[in-house]
């Protein structure tokens, strides 16, 4: 669907969920952001592509925002459509979009050696399945401007903490940003607006700043790539209730700790914090690795908590008396 004068929001399929990437068709060539899953991509947004007349020759740019599978997947079939087009991402998440096995043990598998979480056998085939990789041609800093034809202009920005190197494109001409999975609400929901599952930032000092950066350029529309459009007020009670957030989660793991009486694991914080947080499935609760362990990485950091190693067994947390 158009939703401002040429840029486009392509819906695909996602388990229960939408996985929205975005084109903006200029006169002078054509940017895609994002690119589902090689299967989507091939039956969802390369026809869409097509109907669009966005041939092989008028796309111009392939940008991922993130080192997520479900941002990338499709960018090997998006190769082979358009073989001139220029892949880009952030110098950051490079490695990853360009390496699956790096993202599945570097992103997904974080967790493992320390606390033993990790995704499992089955999930890490499905992704490895779902997933077409291709050269990135441009390593990206954030600040880059893309020219679309007819004074068309749209920036590239660097809105990291979900990943370090999650970037947004801010399109001025329609008062709209376009950010993937650069901020998250108060949980990641299904088509149906339910929540799925925790939002997964993952540093929490830049993803505060990404939010208030956000909050300063006060979008008239906010693109995203598993929620609705949001459009006028909506927009900043999206990014206050991502904020909300961070805090509530922040203040519930400190009285956690504070009131653990020893030390805890982060699966057990995981476990025990979920149903405070939100009103996602209990089986998603694992997610929650992802902003706990960043917040707890701050507390570390602020001298509040230390990490009590367990030889052979997850580390443990513990609240400083």
């Amino acid at each position: 669907m158009e939703v401002a004068p040429g840029l486009h929001r392509i819906e695909t399929p996602f388990g229960p969920r939408v996985n929205a990437v975005y084109l903006f068709a200029g006169s002078r060539g054509s940017l895609l952001v994002d690119t589902a899953t090689d299967e989507t991509a091939r039956s969802h947004v390369i026809p869409y592509l097509q109907h669009a007349g966005v041939g092989p020759d008028r796309l111009r740019y392939v940008l991922t925002t993130h080192s997520d599978y479900d941002h990338m997947a499709g960018n090997a079939a998006l190769r082979e459509y358009a073989p001139a087009a220029a892949f880009v991402c952030h110098e950051l998440d490079r490695p990853m979009i360009e390496d699956i096995e790096l993202m599945i043990t570097g992103r997904y598998g974080e967790f493992s050696a320390d606390h033993g979480h990790d995704e499992t056998d089955d999930t890490k085939a499905a992704i490895r399945a779902a997933t077409g990789t291709t050269p990135v041609d441009v390593g990206l800093q954030g600040g880059e401007v893309v020219d679309l034809g007819d004074g068309w202009r749209v920036t590239v920005l660097h809105t990291p903490g979900h990943s370090w190197g999650s970037i947004s494109v801010h399109d001025p001409r329609s008062g709209t940003l376009v950010v993937g999975d650069a901020v998250l609400g108060n949980a990641v929901v299904t088509a149906e607006g339910e929540p799925a599952f925790p939002p997964t930032y993952r540093y929490v000092d830049t993803y505060v700043s990404t939010i208030r950066a956000m909050r300063t350029l006060a979008p008239q529309t906010l693109l995203t790539s598993h929620y609705a459009i949001q459009r006028g007020p909506a927009v900043a009670e999206f990014l206050a209730e991502s904020q909300a957030f961070v805090d509530r989660t922040e203040q519930t793991l400190r009285a956690e700790l504070r009131g653990a009486g020893g030390a805890v694991t982060v699966r057990e914080l995981t476990e025990k914090l979920s149903p405070e947080l939100g009103g996602w499935p209990q089986e998603a609760a694992a997610a929650l690795f992802f902003p706990l362990s960043g917040h707890l990485e701050r507390l570390a950091a602020y001298g509040l908590i230390e990490l009590v190693p367990d030889p052979g067994r997850p580390v443990k947390v513990r609240w400083r008396d």
